[in-house]
């Protein structure tokens, strides 16, 4: 079962008006929605953003670089010149070098060989796999490895 973020601030709002400490507030919120819901520290966090007035339940916008990368784009980018490194990309799309790997890894794009290529393994490289595999084992029961020659 899914309960909001707002939902567990909620009551720890109400807790906090109520008079309690955020360790017991947290205790409680979480004999009721499992041990995981909201931390000790987490609650204590948000008493203190109370304690200063702020009553919101949501959390602060934070500057930094955006974090939305059109996976689109990036594809059509990829198609366009698949040459082009994480950083290249990244300064194209004014976001970080991980953000690029990160979208393109879900894209199922990997770089090998200076560009890049689908991650997917196809059914002959499968089977090239299984040969390789067999080759060996049968070399090892023809030719069993000796101790101490």
């Amino acid at each position: 079962m899914y309960v909001s973020e707002e939902l567990f601030r909620g009551c720890l709002l109400y807790y906090f008006k109520v008079g309690l400490s955020a360790a017991t507030s947290s205790r409680r919120i979480c004999q009721a929605f499992g041990d995981s819901a909201v931390n000790e520290r987490t609650a204590r966090h948000w008493f203190q953003k109370f304690r200063s007035g702020d009553l919101s339940f949501f959390d602060k916008t934070r500057t930094g670089l955006p974090q939305a990368l059109d996976d689109e784009a990036l594809q059509a980018a990829i198609e366009e010149d698949s040459s082009q490194t994480c950083g290249e990309l990244a300064r194209q799309f004014n976001t970080s070098r991980e953000m690029v790997r990160l979208h393109l890894h879900r894209l199922g794009k990997m770089y090998r060989l200076r560009k890049w290529v689908p991650h997917t393994l196809l059914e002959v490289h499968n089977q090239q796999r299984v040969a390789a595999c067999l080759s060996l084992f049968l070399n090892i029961e023809a030719h069993p490895y000796t101790i101490g020659c």
